[in-house]
């Protein structure tokens, strides 16, 4: 089902609407509706992904464990040597959160 709409656009984005419309070989409407839906999409996983941060930082603080970035790296390529050599490596232990400490990236 489809709804119509009306958009008020100012005459340079319809200028510009209409000249890539061309150049695609589409319509001026088949390139807005392409265009909405791609921002919409963007939109909704954008909205995921906040909603999945937001649910990660709630899950910390319920469990109040964290891990060490140099811990995480440290295991990340340990398992990447151990791929190829067939070795075992044990993860990371998780640390209690500290809310006192802020947070400060280490890069090597």
């Amino acid at each position: 089902m489809t709804a119509t709409t009306s958009l008020k656009l100012p005459d340079d984005l319809k200028d510009s609407i209409a000249k890539v419309a061309a150049f695609e070989g589409k319509t001026a409407h088949a390139l807005m509706v392409d265009t909405l839906r791609s921002a919409m999409e963007d939109a909704l996983v954008r909205q995921q992904f906040y909603a999945d941060g937001e649910a990660a930082y709630q899950d910390t603080l319920r469990t109040n464990a964290v891990y060490a970035g140099e811990d995480v790296k440290g295991y990340v390529l340990a398992r990447t040597k151990a791929d190829t050599s067939g070795g075992k490596v044990g993860r990371p232990l998780a640390r209690p959160l500290d809310a006192t400490k802020p947070m400060t990236p280490t890069h090597d």
